[in-house]
């Protein structure tokens, strides 16, 4: 696992980054629950979600905080909110049981995950692009 890619290294070496990429999380979770809520809101909860990562989910990488939210979000019946006890039960359900399967020596789910992503993007690569119409 690349240690530059973990948050508590990049809320060490790079926060304003950091702060953009939770923002735009932030955002999305919110398109993707259907609700639009004042920019002022999400710089406010980004602010804590910033901390709350760095504090307590500082040795996960921006994409797997993504995937646990995404996949949390998907799981759970609405209605869903944004905020502090959402995102932690969330990430706190997808940190326990990747400490199940690594206890069970089983394949973490993000693991699989991400592995899927590469193989797909190398497929993707390869392919000629032609454009329809004009």
């Amino acid at each position: 696992m690349d240690k530059t890619k973990q948050i508590w290294y990049r809320y060490t070496n790079d926060k304003k980054q950091l702060i953009i990429d939770c923002y735009e999380l932030l955002s999305k979770l919110y398109i993707q629950i259907g609700q639009n809520p004042e920019p002022e809101i999400i710089v406010a909860l980004n602010k804590i979600f910033v901390e709350d990562l760095a504090s307590f989910y500082g040795s996960m990488e921006m994409d797997e905080i993504s995937y646990a939210l995404n996949k949390g979000i998907r799981e759970t019946e609405p209605p869903v909110f944004i905020n502090v006890p959402t995102w932690s039960k969330f990430l706190r359900d997808h940190k326990n049981k990747e400490i199940k399967r690594r206890a069970n020596n089983q394949i973490e789910e993000y693991t699989i995950y991400r592995k899927r992503i590469k193989s797909m993007t190398k497929l993707v690569e390869g392919r000629e692009v032609k454009k329809i119409g004009k």
